[in-house]
């Protein structure tokens, strides 16, 4: 459910922005993935380990209500299953991850270029 809405928020905001906005915001975005991946990998090598988020299944035992046969209410105790995420920590490649940060400066660098390039033309092309 919380993905689903998370998918939808972007739509949703897309309907309001102005073209120009638009031609910005689809220009900027490889560079926000980027800048993610360069954020988790500078915490992965800073940690000395990664992060994986994994759905655990939990059962804890409740008091659950029932009705009888004769109709009226009764209370016992059930099991109820719950999926939820956790964060787990992960063993990594230090070594590997360093060199995978290294390559994700460089391509932001020249990103950052490209964009200055691209936002200068949506400017252009939807003044306002």
């Amino acid at each position: 459910m919380r993905t689903a809405l998370f998918l939808l928020l972007p739509l949703t905001l897309a309907a309001c922005a102005t073209p120009r906005e638009s031609c910005l915001s689809s220009v900027g975005r490889q560079g926000r993935v980027i800048d993610a991946l360069i954020s988790q990998t500078r915490g992965n090598v800073m940690r000395g380990y990664a992060i994986e988020e994994r759905e655990e299944l939990r059962t804890r035992r409740e008091l659950c209500e029932f009705r009888r046969n004769d109709g009226s209410i009764g209370r016992r105790f059930c099991d109820k299953t719950t999926a939820e995420d956790v964060r787990v920590p992960v063993t990594i490649d230090i070594e590997a991850e360093k060199v995978k940060l290294d390559q994700l400066l460089a391509r932001r660098e020249a990103l950052t270029r490209a964009e200055s390039a691209a936002k200068a033309q949506c400017v252009a092309r939807y003044p306002q």
